[in-house]
């Protein structure tokens, strides 16, 4: 009886962890290539004294190269679990490289304000970025950029395109993933 329960209780506990690593309706958990964002934050001007925010951050990694350009950075997520991960990960980088300021908040990225915001990274589906679309331009100050990849907005221009699907090998991802946008507000 006693293993019994032992295994019933380990099988719950993975099934939690896994829906928590999976949670949210507005994006999967798709990692995009290091490569693609070191280059994509360089040509935004992610640097020293920029406040910069990626909304749905996943496993931390565009946050935290953002932190290595200088930039005091912020991830939202709504998986805790992922949350963790990434805290985790820039504690273990922390004795490594001294870098912007990098925090990770678990919560519903459309109840945040983000008026502070340099720059903003946005890779979610549609649905979430169209969720998005309003309230940003409402929010941030002028001058403020936005970079959406793969899914982007339908009522702003553009002021740059960047398809980095020639030079990346995106195969295994979502059909789109190279492919950012550069909006200022």
């Amino acid at each position: 009886m006693d293993i019994t329960l032992i295994i019933s209780g380990g099988i719950l506990l993975g099934c939690f962890l896994a829906l928590s690593w999976f949670a949210g309706s507005d994006a999967p958990y798709v990692p995009t290539k290091l490569e693609a964002i070191r280059k994509i934050l360089k040509l935004a001007g992610v640097k020293k004294g920029k406040k910069f925010y990626e909304l749905g951050s996943g496993d931390g990694r565009v946050v935290i190269e953002a932190a290595k350009l200088g930039a005091n950075s912020y991830g939202y997520e709504q998986s805790w679990i992922r949350v963790l991960y990434s805290r985790w990960k820039t504690h273990k980088l922390a004795s490594h490289s001294s870098s912007g300021n990098v925090s990770f908040y678990h919560g519903n990225i459309f109840s945040r304000d983000y008026t502070d915001a340099d720059i903003i990274y946005i890779y979610l589906l549609l649905k979430g970025v169209t969720k998005l679309e309003q309230k940003l331009k409402k929010e941030l100050k002028k001058g403020s950029l936005v970079i959406t990849q793969t899914y982007h907005f339908s009522s702003w221009k553009p002021f740059k395109k960047i398809d980095l699907t020639k030079e990346f090998d995106f195969s295994k991802d979502i059909i789109g993933a190279g492919k950012f946008q550069f909006y200022r507000v």
